[in-house]
């Protein structure tokens, strides 16, 4: 009789772990794209506002994503009234991996505004994030002076078996302008055009005239040569980018050993043509000086011709 009762109570209590009752808070939540951060700038154009959004997405799976679309909309706080709205496809995001979106469209309203981004995977709903903003006519305009300087990467670990590595990104920064309340710094591993790795992170409280580092830490196949990219991005604005000159196989690196890479600007200063004119007198001052030897022959070349006329007569 007491088995049959304690058969009974198992089968009773089997059927309530697969039915889900009682494992409801045991539920591991499945795992989806989510945005990360939202950038928004806004610039008054005419009698509408132009914003420039920029949205962080990352995937914490260890699988790929479906296909990735944000949708804006901006909003009267008052009423919760659309007051503009706008969409744009993502694509696919790799395994934990991250990257960002940045779009403009304008906003007729001024006054304060809600606006909302929503991340969509295959047209389903997975993320949103609102932020409130005030949109008022004839801001300063101050962009901030913000220079790239140099990256250092440190490997952190191997890991899943030595097919991936940790490792940690730290570009170098210099404000040569006023205090920056927060900058954020992009940094994307890239293996070819059609594998990229990005990871981004905020530095705050940037001082006029500090140096500071923004550090980014990465998890990538180990076996891959990368070169890195850099983005400084305020306001929703990238106001300096750069890259390494070389690729940099991470594997090679001896682990916790901060090695230090050069930056190259991507957009380098273009030298001014000199005018032709100008061109050919420098040249005719740089050349090599035969005139006054030629001038010093010539004069004993005409002596000569001269003495000889004067014995014939």
């Amino acid at each position: 009789m007491k088995v049959r009762n304690f058969l009974i109570f198992l089968s009773v209590l089997f059927f309530c772990f697969i039915s889900g009752c009682l494992n409801e808070d045991l539920r591991t939540e499945e795992q989806h794209p989510v945005i990360t951060n939202v950038d928004v700038m806004a610039t008054p154009a005419d009698e509408e506002f132009q914003l420039r959004v920029t949205a962080y997405i990352q995937n914490p799976a260890n699988s790929d994503t479906g296909s990735l679309s944000v949708r804006v909309k901006t909003k009267d706080p008052y009423t919760n009234l659309i007051t503009a709205e706008y969409s744009e496809s993502v694509g696919y995001l790799k395994a934990t991996s991250q990257t960002y979106k940045a779009f403009n469209f304008n906003v007729p309203n001024s006054g304060d505004q809600l606006v909302q981004v929503e991340l969509f995977e295959d047209t389903n709903l997975v993320d949103d994030h609102t932020t409130q903003i005030e949109l008022v006519q004839g801001t300063d305009d101050v962009v901030a002076n913000v220079i790239l300087t140099d990256l250092m990467i440190e490997t952190i670990q191997a890991t899943n078996y030595g097919e991936d590595i940790i490792f940690e990104a730290s570009p170098g920064l210099y404000n040569q302008g006023d205090e920056v309340n927060k900058v954020t710094v992009v940094v994307t591993a890239t293996v070819d055009e059609y594998t990229r790795y990005t990871g981004s992170v905020i530095v705050s409280n940037l001082e006029a005239n500090q140096r500071k580092r923004g550090t980014v830490r990465m998890t990538v196949p180990a076996d891959e040569s990368y070169s890195f990219e850099v983005d400084v991005i305020v306001d929703g604005e990238v106001t300096s980018s750069a890259a390494t000159s070389m690729s940099i196989k991470l594997h090679d690196l001896k682990l916790e050993t901060p090695v230090t890479y050069p930056l190259l600007g991507s957009e380098a200063p273009v030298e001014e043509e000199m005018p032709e004119e100008e061109v050919e007198d420098t040249a005719a001052e740089e050349s090599p000086g035969f005139g006054i030897p030629v001038l010093v022959i010539s004069m004993l070349f005409a002596a000569g011709t001269i003495r000889k006329k004067n014995r014939k007569v």
